[in-house]
C-alpha cells in the first residue's frame, strides 16, 4: 500500500506541471539598392614621392592634363629643359636644368571596373629640335631624348611612399624614327594599378644627346607626346 501512495503522488505532480509553448520567431526584410557608375571626373594632382596625399603646394613644372574619364593620363612633366649651353662638333650628351620641386613625373588614375585590368604610357618625339629664324630654319637631325626609369608608387599599395613592384618603369632613348616608346606599365598582377599610379624622377636624369656636325647655334624647341592606352604591358 505504501508503495502505491508513492507513486501516485508522484504521478500527480508530473501531470501538474505547467506545459511549456514554442513561440515563432518574428522577422521583417529590408531591401538594399545600388547603382555603381564610372568616376570619370579629373583626378587632381599627388604627392609624386607619397601619391595617397596630394600635390601640395601647387607644381607648376608638373601641371594638371585635366583629362576625363575612368582610366586618365593626370599628369605630365611641362618642360625638359637643358638651357643654354655650347656648341661642340663630336656628339655630346646634355643632361636637363631641374625643377623648383625637384620632381618630375607621371600620374596615372584607374577607376574602371575589376573586369577592365592594365595599362601602359608611352612617348614619342613629334620631330627633331628644330629653330626657326629669319634666316631659316635648322634641324637637329637625330637627336636622341633619354627618359630615366624613375620610381613607381601606388595609392592602393601597403606603403604608398615605397617602390610599387607591380607597377613596371622602363628607360626611354626616343628619337623622331623610335615611335612611340613605353615608359610606364602595369605588370599582370590582379589589380595591379588601380587608383593613382606614378612614375616619378630626377629632372637632371633627363639627356639630350647631338650626334657630330649637327649643333648649330641657335634655339630649338620640339614636343614630346605621352600616350595612355587600356593595354597590359609588362
Amino acid at each position: 500500500m505504501k508503495k502505491t501512495v508513492i507513486t501516485a503522488t508522484m504521478l500527480l505532480s508530473l501531470l501538474g506541471m505547467p506545459a511549456v509553448m514554442a513561440t515563432a520567431d518574428s522577422t521583417a526584410r529590408t531591401d538594399t539598392n545600388l547603382e555603381l557608375t564610372e568616376n570619370t571626373g579629373p583626378t587632381v594632382p599627388v604627392d609624386p614621392t607619397n601619391p595617397a596625399n596630394p600635390q601640395d603646394p601647387a607644381d607648376p613644372d608638373n601641371p594638371a592634363t585635366g583629362n576625363m574619364g575612368a582610366l586618365t593620363l593626370d599628369v605630365a612633366p611641362k618642360t625638359f629643359n637643358f638651357g643654354s649651353v655650347q656648341t661642340y662638333a663630336a656628339e655630346h650628351t646634355y643632361e636637363a636644368t631641374t625643377t623648383d620641386s625637384g620632381h618630375q613625373y607621371l600620374q596615372v588614375t584607374d577607376n574602371r571596373g575589376t573586369d577592365e585590368q592594365g595599362w601602359a604610357v608611352t612617348v614619342e618625339q613629334d620631330q627633331d629640335l628644330t629653330e626657326t629664324a629669319e634666316s631659316g630654319t635648322h634641324v637637329l637631325t637625330g637627336t636622341t631624348i633619354h627618359v630615366p626609369a624613375g620610381i613607381a608608387r601606388n595609392s592602393l599599395a601597403s606603403s604608398s611612399v615605397d617602390p610599387d613592384t607591380n607597377l613596371d618603369v622602363k628607360t626611354a632613348d626616343v628619337t623622331n624614327t623610335s615611335g612611340a616608346v613605353t615608359v610606364f606599365s602595369t605588370t599582370t598582377t590582379p589589380s595591379a594599378g588601380k587608383g593613382t599610379s606614378v612614375k616619378a624622377w630626377n629632372p637632371t636624369d633627363v639627356t639630350l644627346t647631338i650626334p657630330q656636325n649637327t649643333a648649330k647655334p641657335g634655339t630649338y624647341t620640339n614636343t614630346l607626346t605621352w600616350t595612355l592606352t587600356a593595354a597590359t604591358t609588362s
